[in-house]
């Protein structure tokens, strides 16, 4: 789960749990790829190990939807599902991106099934007024969208669908 926040594009590159970090700007969409050092504790997301040793994490960053996607893969190479936190519209600082977390997220398996995560935090964070009235509008808003395009498989697009990894 990102934490109430800004997330910013080279962060992993900052991170000593990835190594070979790599970015790649496209015309409309800018793809991070970074791969994961050994863990003393693997990251699950339910009963799937989603980050261990040789784990490789894509972000898509969706310039024209205003959104970001996470695909993961295992040491093999094979996909895993699709992390996608519900956050503040994208904005460009010079050659940074960066969007803030509203803690909700969905997670996106390779059967079709969608899970809303982190739904208590996001609650407790409106209720305490971390999250503000406009800013828990657009993460519910957001959620109800994505959803309908998941409905339709209209998401995520083609690209970050289709984008497989060779190692």
């Amino acid at each position: 789960m990102y934490p109430l926040g800004n997330i910013l594009s080279g962060e992993w590159q900052r991170s000593a749990a990835f190594k070979d970090y790599r970015t790649e700007a496209l015309t409309n969409i800018v793809v991070e790829r970074a791969t994961w050092q050994a863990l003393e504790t693997p990251v699950a997301i339910a009963d799937t190990t989603i980050a261990d040793q040789g784990y490789v994490w894509l972000r898509f960053w969706l310039l024209e939807e205003e959104t970001l996607v996470e695909k993961y893969y295992d040491e093999q190479g094979q996909s895993i599902g699709y992390y996608v936190p519900i956050s503040m519209p994208l904005k460009r600082r010079g050659e940074q991106l960066e969007t803030y977390s509203l803690l909700l997220a969905l997670w996106l398996q390779p059967d079709d099934r969608v899970t809303v995560l982190h739904e208590e935090p996001f609650e407790a964070a409106v209720a305490a007024g971390d999250i503000t009235p406009v800013e828990a509008e657009h993460a519910e808003f957001r959620i109800r969208e994505l959803t309908a395009v998941l409905a339709k498989k209209q998401f995520p697009p083609a690209l970050v669908r289709n984008f497989e990894i060779d190692l």
